[in-house]
């Protein structure tokens, strides 16, 4: 049996377009769906139930909001199927997705196999992610391990995932992290792990919104997730290793929480008054994660206007760095009403 997990609040929209899509792939194959409803306060119940009476294979989970970690894991203590995979509410998967797993997965035993997706674009357009196929051994796991970011087709997504339920085990989702989670999960499983297959196949398809683009309002205790993150890895990680190997990690740590999770908390700066802005992105540039991270940044970004503002960030011209957000925010400004 292979388990379907979807986390659900406020998915009425689209939660319909996400169960007809495995309905259609299902076909006699032995699945069940488990959706968890984190909290929803619009129309997710309802609809929810219909599939539940509809369907005998789908169970549908009610509890308090939680996030997204917490309704996955009430997802994972549900599961018995042998095999667990994650779908988002709003997206969809290809009408031959199980019989893709079955052949990739079930019939060759993987532990864990990483495939690619499709992104909708709002205007329609469609966009492949694919993957270098590749078989990696326990030992080129290991190795794998210390460039997490290098490798973020592997590590950033659950969604683009198969598990074998006992290589999870009792691994669950931590909760205190709300940006990057899928990424310590990814981890961790892979710590356990003998064998992981990439394949380029994408049956999976990511829709874009307004939202998942542009982080519309502010998002409070994002320093704290993002510590709570680097705390996670620091812990999952095999820090036993040759200075060799610690100074590659190390490097992929800056890289991670520098290139890709910054952006994140200074772009969040544009949603709070502008006279808050210097001590919010003073407490950032303090936190224990900057002060370990950035004396091991030695790239150079491709993009220069990035490249500019992690060297003002680093250096604390604050003024400058906050000009130079003000800048990029009013150019993406015009560029969303154009």
């Amino acid at each position: 049996m292979i388990s379907v997990i979807i986390a659900a609040f406020n998915a009425a929209v689209t939660i319909d377009r996400c169960i007809s899509s495995i309905d259609i792939a299902k076909k006699n194959h032995e699945i069940e769906l488990i959706v968890i409803d984190d909290g929803s306060n619009d129309d997710t119940a309802r609809l929810l139930h219909k599939w539940e009476s509809d369907r005998a294979w789908v169970t549908v989970k009610y509890q308090k909001n939680g996030g997204l970690a917490d309704a996955r894991n009430t997802g994972l203590d549900t599961a018995i199927g042998d095999y667990i995979v994650f779908i988002d509410a709003d997206d969809t998967i290809d009408d031959w997705y199980f019989d893709f797993i079955i052949a990739q997965t079930v019939n060759r035993d993987i532990e864990m196999l990483a495939f690619g997706h499709k992104r909708i674009m709002l205007n329609g357009d469609v966009l492949e992610r694919r993957n270098i196929t590749a078989e990696y051994s326990q030992q080129e796991i290991q190795a794998l391990q210390l460039r997490v970011t290098e490798n973020r087709n592997i590590y950033w997504y659950a969604c683009t995932k198969v598990y074998n339920r006992k290589l999870i085990g009792d691994i669950r989702f931590d909760c205190d992290i709300k940006l990057g989670e899928d990424g310590i999960f990814n981890i961790e499983c892979l710590n356990r792990a003998s064998h992981l297959s990439v394949v380029l196949d994408c049956p999976y398809n990511y829709y874009e919104n307004v939202t998942s683009m542009t982080s519309l309002q502010y998002k409070p205790g994002l320093i704290e997730s993002i510590e709570a993150d680097y705390n996670a890895r620091v812990r999952i990680h095999d820090w036993s290793i040759g200075a060799t190997e610690r100074q590659i990690l190390l490097s992929d740590f800056a890289r991670s929480y520098i290139e890709h999770m910054l952006p994140y908390l200074l772009n969040n700066l544009a949603h709070i008054q502008m006279r808050k802005r210097h001590a919010e992105l003073m407490k950032i540039r303090q936190s224990f994660v900057y002060q370990s991270c950035l004396p091991h940044y030695h790239q150079l970004h491709p993009a220069r206007g990035i490249r500019i503002l992690i060297s003002c960030f680093s250096r604390r011209w604050y003024v400058m760095t906050l000009a130079f957000l003000q800048l990029s925010w009013s150019k993406a400004k015009v560029k969303r009403h154009v």
